[in-house]
């Protein structure tokens, strides 16, 4: 066989598809039977055939550009797409040279079907398209052979800018990084390197993996990771500040929670947990927070905490639990459930605050409470606290018992209590009151009059003591007043007798001499009466003289009883009788042209007097109207039953009393102005 039979049996028994076509017109003048094999056509139909046949129609004028501008005797022109007989796309790797055929000059061409070699490469794009890392791959020399599309979103550059350019041009920057070490170390020692870096541009941490690939290049995955080393960065400043928390942070399974399975177990507890309840964390780990209850832990609030979690739902409480040596303590715990990633609730977590010290506080509070409300209970004076802050006045039930005020008016502004002090003493007190909060006082006390229900004036006694806080500003103001009516009149009755005790004893002696010689007037009198009996004149002189003596007598009685030398004897007396019964008297010491007139209700009071001193009393009243009606005129005498609401006050209090009213009216001319 000569070397023109050798290459025919070579190009038809040749496996990859083979032919010759013609320069000049693109037509086949020979194919082999793997090419009829391969495209569905036949010899005799491929030679009626050109190359225009087998490529698509929109790449015919690119395929005529190709043949035309290719001027070496062999060409690789690489990979491209050609027709099946039945439609079919196929990509083959076409390599060709010159050669003379019958005469004419044409190209053997060799045509190898890469097809499935395309598929799994647009497979392979495909996948590292889709990947939500950045990749890209770099040869031997550092040049950029392949990126993907979130490769060019984190580089912020093309592919056409990057691809087939050196690594260490397109971004100098990155000759100083450590990925530069990692890309030699794993094109030199063909061995994976990783590591996390931060890059600007563009300004984010990337999380590298560099592996060595063939012909000495490198893959390069990288992944955009600034938000979890945020969320790192995060927790880590949230494990640190839990950690130093003085409150107790504690974390469970959400289940079990029934107490046969012995209850949630803890997964976490913070380093305030360790400080408070003296375990080590290894000690509770693993196991339920019920082992930190004890004999005083309140079981109904624990059963209150569960069927809440059972629930789903936060729960806040105040238990005893217990330390590590048997202390037991109080703490506030706030259990909220939560849920990763969307499942049901999967943990509890418990922020618990250490309050023993304030349930200390509250109870001394409640028993100081408890102790004053019995104190303000036993006593008899009328307990007053005032808040200053909310101007909220309180006071005890004595101000009800002692001024008559309901209960529904003990909460009430200062105001309540300075519209009932008396007018007249009102800004003395208010003023006196205002400038011990501000002069920095602690203690303050006032007497005056106090309004009662009723409308009367009691007179009290008051101290305050002013509660300060630590700038020295009032808060809060709480005292006691005490009714000291009764006390202040006894106090006026002993005044008033020391008075009359100093008047009688200016008076006594007097009295006591002036009765002397009245003793000595009226005997002679009586004697001159007797012995001038024949003579009606002379003895009406002498009786005019014994009734003058007797009055002088009885002036000389009221100045001893003035004294206290002679007792006041009061009894229950019928004003209205003794008044009549005195009538008959009156008229023979008045005048006959002054006309007495005599007054009196028929229910009039019976009240408590010295009979004898009424009656003189009343009668010296007539006396002097007698002589201011010279010329005759009209006595009158009125008798009135006067309420205790309009009684006049009397003494330094002006206490008011119940009384029966005495006035002696005249028609006389009365004293002139000057008087």
């Amino acid at each position: 066989m000569d070397q023109l039979d050798l290459r025919q049996a070579f190009f038809h028994a040749h496996p990859d598809p083979m032919w010759i076509y013609d320069v000049e017109t693109l037509a086949f003048l020979d194919v082999n039977a793997a090419a009829e094999r391969k495209y569905g056509w036949s010899r005799a139909e491929f030679l009626k055939m050109s190359l225009a046949d087998i490529r698509p129609a929109e790449e015919v004028e690119t395929l005529k550009a190709q043949i035309a501008g290719t001027k070496d005797a062999i060409d690789t022109s690489g990979v491209w797409r050609h027709l099946t007989r039945a439609g079919r796309i196929l990509f083959v790797d076409v390599a060709s040279h010159e050669v003379r055929f019958q005469g004419r000059a044409a190209r053997f061409v060799s045509a190898r079907d890469v097809t499935r070699l395309v598929e799994l490469e647009r497979e392979r794009t495909a996948m590292l398209e889709s990947i939500s890392d950045g990749f890209f791959t770099l040869d031997a020399d550092g040049c950029f052979t392949f990126l993907n599309g979130q490769a060019e979103t984190y580089l912020d550059r093309s592919r056409t800018e990057l691809l087939g350019r050196n690594v260490w041009e397109a971004f100098p920057e990155a000759r100083d990084k450590v990925f530069k070490v990692a890309v030699e170390t794993a094109m030199e020692q063909r061995l994976t390197q990783h590591f996390t870096e931060y890059l600007d541009p563009p300004g984010r941490w990337f999380r590298s993996f560099v592996h060595p690939a063939d012909a000495s290049g490198v893959s390069v995955y990288f992944r955009d990771v600034t938000s979890e080393r945020e969320a790192e960065t995060q927790l880590r400043l949230l494990e640190q500040a839990v950690s130093h928390l003085n409150d107790i942070v504690l974390i469970t399974e959400a289940r079990p929670i029934d107490e046969q399975s012995g209850g949630p177990r803890v997964v976490y507890v913070n380093d305030a947990f360790v400080r408070v309840t003296g375990y080590e964390k290894a000690d509770i780990l693993g196991r339920t927070p019920r082992m930190l209850q004890g004999a005083e832990t309140s079981q109904a609030e624990v059963d209150r905490i569960r069927d809440a979690l059972t629930r789903g739902e936060s729960v806040r409480a105040e238990l005893i639990n217990y330390t590590r040596l048997g202390k037991p303590f109080w703490v506030e715990m706030d259990i909220v459930p939560i849920a990763l990633d969307g499942e049901a609730h999967t943990h509890f977590v418990a922020v618990q605050r250490d309050i023993t010290e304030r349930r200390g506080a509250q109870e001394a509070m409640r028993l100081g409470e408890e102790r004053f409300q019995l104190m303000a209970r036993a006593t008899n004076d009328v307990v007053w606290d005032w808040d200053i802050s909310r101007d909220a006045l309180w006071w005890n039930s004595n101000l009800q018992t002692l001024f008559g005020y309901t209960p529904t008016d003990s909460q009430t502004p200062l105001d309540f209590w300075l519209r009932h002090v008396h007018p007249d003493d009102r800004e003395r007190v208010r003023a006196g009151f205002s400038d011990a909060l501000e002069a920095g006082d602690t203690i303050w006390r006032a007497e005056y009059r106090f309004e009662k229900a009723d409308g009367r004036y009691a007179a009290v006694a008051d101290r305050g003591f002013i509660i300060r806080d630590d700038e020295g500003r009032p808060t809060r103001a709480v005292g006691s007043m005490l009714d000291v009516t009764e006390r202040r009149e006894l106090e006026d009755s002993v005044r008033q007798s020391q008075k009359l005790e100093a008047v009688g004893q200016l008076t006594g002696g007097v009295a006591h001499d002036f009765n002397n010689l009245l003793t000595v007037i009226l005997n002679n009198a009586e004697g001159l009466e007797e012995a001038l009996a024949a003579q009606p004149p002379l003895r009406d002189l002498a009786s005019m003289t014994i009734q003058a003596a007797e009055r002088g007598a009885e002036l000389t009685s009221r100045l001893l009883a003035v004294a206290r030398r002679q007792a006041l004897t009061p009894t229950v007396l019928d004003l209205g009788a003794l008044v009549r019964n005195l009538r008959p008297l009156l008229r023979r010491t008045l005048a006959e042209d002054i006309e007495i007139k005599i007054g009196a209700p028929a229910n009039l009071w019976m009240v408590e007097a010295d009979a004898g001193q009424v009656e003189v009393a009343l009668l010296n009243l007539a006396i002097n109207a007698r002589d201011a009606m010279s010329d005759g005129g009209k006595l009158v005498i009125r008798l009135d039953n006067v309420a205790e609401s309009k009684a006049p006050p009397t003494g330094d209090l002006g206490i008011r009393r119940s009384c029966v009213r005495l006035s002696v009216s005249d028609t006389g001319q009365g004293m002139p102005k000057a008087v």
